[in-house]
């Protein structure tokens, strides 16, 4: 008899559901801290807590403070700072763009070193990401005419496509305020709130990504028992530089790729197999938003 060259480990169910109730109180505990931390800003920041604590300290300044009475220097210190990040991050939420101005030290800039700035602010998953800055200058001797001097977007955000198309310094072109007839007139402000939408588009997408990465548990390591005799998706990735275009790869070797469009819908998908196109799942998945691919793909697995 010919010995089974099988080597796989057979399932055992309780290894499987100890496995599970781990992967469920990680879960709870990261959504528990994440609450708590949101509870303790909320309790800082409140005009409640603030003048509770200022009594606090009114009335200890006046008399001696005893071992046991609690110091509210720390905490008052310490709401203060909540109450300050709090504005910043209102401000950066409501306004979004940001104009500034920057001074040139080189004695040989243009404008005598005049300078423009524009500063983007963009949250992702809750949390700001890093600025990004544009820089303008007036490089053209008796002209109003703006140009892109310096700036921190990334290659994925179509960048010298929104200068052309609302920046342009060619013939023909006139400053913003002109009363130039014909010309094509430079808009700041459109090129600015077109610019921001790219950019809060790209992170939107690749958070989305991300999220559908962490639904699938595509991070984890693979094991042959417990989570990953689970696994239907093997992959999902960005297919593009901008991640416009999203890449899925299934267990059993279907190739799908699907087409996002500027506001997150899905616009076309294509998903092929051993036997051809997968009618069924192209539907499935291009019948919503970016958001919920997940949760349509769910529906034909399971």
């Amino acid at each position: 008899m010919i010995p089974s060259t099988d080597d796989s480990i057979p399932e055992d169910p309780i290894d499987f559901q100890l496995d599970n109730e781990i992967s469920t109180l990680q879960d709870q505990i990261s959504a528990l801290k994440a609450q708590r931390s949101i509870q303790v800003s909320t309790i800082l920041s409140s005009q409640s807590t603030r003048s509770t604590l200022n009594r606090l300290r009114a009335s200890q300044k006046q008399s001696k403070l005893s071992p046991t009475t609690t110091d509210t220097t720390p905490l008052l210190s310490t709401s203060t700072a909540q109450l300050v990040h709090t504005r910043e991050n209102l401000y950066r939420l409501c306004a979004g763009i940001t104009t500034f101005r920057i001074q040139d030290p080189d004695p040989n800039a243009v404008d005598d070193g005049k300078v423009l700035g524009l500063r983007i602010d963009v949250a992702s998953t809750g949390k700001f990401v890093r600025p990004y800055y544009v820089m303008l200058n007036k490089p053209f001797a008796g002209s109003e005419l703006l140009r892109v001097h310096r700036h921190t977007i990334p290659p994925c955000i179509p960048l010298s496509s929104l200068v052309d198309r609302y920046l342009p310094n060619g013939k023909g072109s006139a400053a913003m305020g002109s009363k130039e007839p014909g010309a094509k007139k430079q808009d700041l402000r459109r090129f600015a709130r077109a610019l921001r939408k790219e950019i809060v588009g790209y992170h939107n997408r690749v958070s989305v990504i991300k999220g559908l990465r962490k639904e699938f548990k595509l991070d984890e390591k693979v094991s042959r028992k417990g989570k990953g005799r689970e696994r239907v998706i093997a992959d999902i990735s960005a297919a593009d530089a901008e991640a416009k275009q999203v890449r899925i790869e299934w267990v059993d070797g279907r190739i799908g790729r699907c087409v996002v469009g500027e506001g997150g819908e899905v616009r076309k998908c294509v998903v092929i197999g051993e036997e051809g196109r997968d009618f069924e799942t192209e539907r499935r998945v291009a019948r919503g938003a970016m958001e919920g691919i997940g949760e349509r793909l769910r529906e034909g697995i399971y």
